[in-house]
């Protein structure tokens, strides 16, 4: 048979080109420490990788969540457990200024640290984490979720947003509670009102957050609400600020309260409620009294301030003290069991991430296995291929300079 010269350098360089291509795939594997550089190293293999490779990137997602899940629920049950201490001190104030030998005087010492609780109460309800978003503004997280009234009270600004996090496939958990839910739709011991000025009033004035003097004139009012009203000056004579009382249903005026003047401070009784309208309203501003079944524990505690300055020590308003104190530690009570019931959601919450958690760490080491076994190079295997392969690729530069040499023009 007949082998041309080109044939034989041809067949001479693609066995040294092969060799070289097989000499240096190893050694990318040696230097990369990965079998599988190509699709087409392994198909299959390849395939697989990806599937793993996209499952540990979709778990450090997951992993990422669960922490920042766990460290929004463990910041929320640090609060609630700082709210729970300021409610307890407030009770025990409470009970304090039930003792019959406390005059108007010392209860009124008492009102002041109650009313420093409940500032520490409404900083704590305006928490802010990490990220800087109030833990209990809902979905409102912007938005400072409690503001102070002028009059009072404290007025909820968030909404009833409920923030969810994805931890798994299957699984999200709940990491916030509304301030809604935890501190303001609290059930009242007894029927119960709140106060607010209308948005349209064009006037300074404002109005106390009020409590209950006499529930069972209040309890045969309600569930009807009351509006104060701004009358005109020339409405009383001589003319001057004045207002009326009436029900908010039909107008009507209340126990005949029809153009009273209007002193700023003044304090209203009406059916068992008392309250107060102070600054300078405008004709046609208004206030509303409006009956409700819960109160917000800001209100329970603003409204128990503002008795303990106002209700003197006559025999009537002693007893009109003595059921104000007692609703509000029912109240009180009532507050702290909202809280306690969402720690304990909390806990549970807490004990489903760990759960998942751990979940996590084990797959992720058995797909860290199994992914390490499909990429992963044998280096001692390698490193003798290496040896081989540069070993015949030695061999055949060698053959190939030596075969390179049988021509006959060599002989002549």
């Amino acid at each position: 048979m007949r082998i041309s010269t080109m044939q034989q350098f041809n067949t001479g360089l693609r066995s040294i080109l092969n060799n070289q291509e097989g000499t240096l795939k190893t050694q990318q594997q040696i230097s990369t420490g990965r079998r599988v550089l190509t699709p087409a190293d392994d198909p299959i293999a390849s395939t697989r990788i990806l599937q793993l490779q996209q499952d540990i990137s979709l778990r450090s997602q997951y992993q990422e969540n669960v922490t920042a899940s766990r460290n929004r629920l463990t910041l929320e049950e640090s609060i609630l457990d700082s709210v729970n201490e300021n409610i307890s001190r407030i009770r025990e104030l409470t009970v304090n200024a039930g003792n019959g030998s406390m005059t108007l005087e010392d209860r009124t010492y008492i009102a002041a640290e109650i009313g420093q609780r409940l500032s520490a109460l409404t900083d704590l309800m305006n928490t802010k984490d990490a990220s800087n978003t109030y833990i209990f503004s809902g979905f409102k997280g912007e938005t400072q979720p409690f503001i102070q009234r002028q009059g009072g009270g404290v007025v909820y600004q968030g909404d009833d947003g409920e923030r969810t996090l994805e931890i798994s496939n299957s699984t999200k958990v709940q990491t916030n509670d509304t301030g809604k839910k935890l501190f303001v739709d609290i059930q009242s011991d007894q029927n119960t009102f709140y106060t607010r000025e209308n948005e349209r009033n064009l006037g300074d004035g404002f109005i106390t957050n009020g409590f209950v003097s006499d529930q069972e004139a209040y309890d045969a009012f309600y569930p009807e609400d009351m509006v104060v009203k701004f009358n005109a000056d020339s409405f009383i004579s001589p003319p001057g600020p004045n207002y009326s009382v009436v029900s908010k249903s039909d107008n009507r005026p209340i126990n005949g309260l029809t153009g009273q003047g209007y002193t700023s401070g003044t304090e209203l009784v009406v059916n068992g409620v008392n309250f107060k309208i102070a600054g300078d309203p405008e004709p046609g501003d208004s206030f509303f009294v409006e009956s409700s079944k819960k109160q917000s524990v800001t209100d329970t505690v603003s409204g128990l301030v503002e008795g303990l300055r106002s209700l003197g020590d006559n025999p009537e308003q002693s007893a009109a003290l003595d059921a104000l104190l007692e609703t509000t530690l029912q109240n009180l009570d009532f507050a702290q069991t909202s809280v306690s019931e969402v720690r304990s959601e909390i806990g549970g919450r807490l004990n489903t991430i760990d759960n998942i958690e751990n979940l996590h760490a084990d797959v992720e080491l058995v797909s860290q296995e199994v992914l390490s076994g499909l990429q992963d190079v044998d280096f001692a295997e390698a490193v003798s291929r290496l040896s081989l392969q540069s070993f015949l690729l030695e061999a055949a530069q060698q053959s190939f300079t030596q075969i390179n040499r049988l021509s006959l023009f060599n002989s002549l």
